[in-house]
């Protein structure tokens, strides 16, 4: 269902959305930063962590050790800067695994252990996961820059897929 063309372009497009949402966070103050929402995971911070949790447990899905992945905290990653270089090294492995993809890699079949409960998935799904799930939180992301910087022009105001082609066209 998935070709791996499809999934490193989905990939692609998460990168340009993720960069986004770093660039307006960057832009807040630590209050604002940590401002909680009734959306969502909470406040932009806590949203981030979230989608970098995410991709963590995933890559950890495909690659057979998600057993070992440590789930980011504030503790943990207690600044943007932590959570980007825990993104630069967690996208690594992305684009190990991104790059290795044919089609009879998207049709293996990989656990992922939740709550106690084993579930079953393809690797395609599991790596199409990671960008739908992210452009679930981006319209939260987005709410919450509104919320914070009011209407108008501002460098996360729409994270959809057709602005990141548009963009990918105007480039070319």
């Amino acid at each position: 269902m998935h070709s791996p063309d499809v999934i490193r372009e989905a990939h692609a497009w998460l990168r340009w959305s993720t960069a986004r949402a770093l660039a307006a966070a960057r832009t807040y103050s630590a209050e604002e930063l940590h401002r909680q929402f009734p959306i969502g995971i909470g406040s932009v911070f806590e949203t981030l962590l979230h989608l970098l949790g995410a991709e963590m447990i995933w890559i950890g899905v495909i690659q057979g050790t998600a057993d070992r992945v440590v789930w980011p905290t504030k503790a943990s990653h207690p600044t943007l800067d932590a959570i980007e270089a825990a993104w630069q090294a967690t996208r690594r492995d992305w684009d190990r695994a991104l790059a290795a993809l044919t089609p009879a890699e998207c049709e293996r079949v990989v656990e992922r252990v939740r709550d106690g409960k084993t579930y079953l998935q393809r690797v395609a799904d599991a790596c199409m996961q990671v960008p739908t799930h992210a452009n679930y939180h981006a319209a939260q992301l987005s709410f919450m820059h509104r919320s914070l910087r009011g209407p108008g022009p501002n460098p996360y105001s729409d994270s959809s897929w057709i602005v990141w082609a548009r963009e990918q066209m105007a480039a070319r």
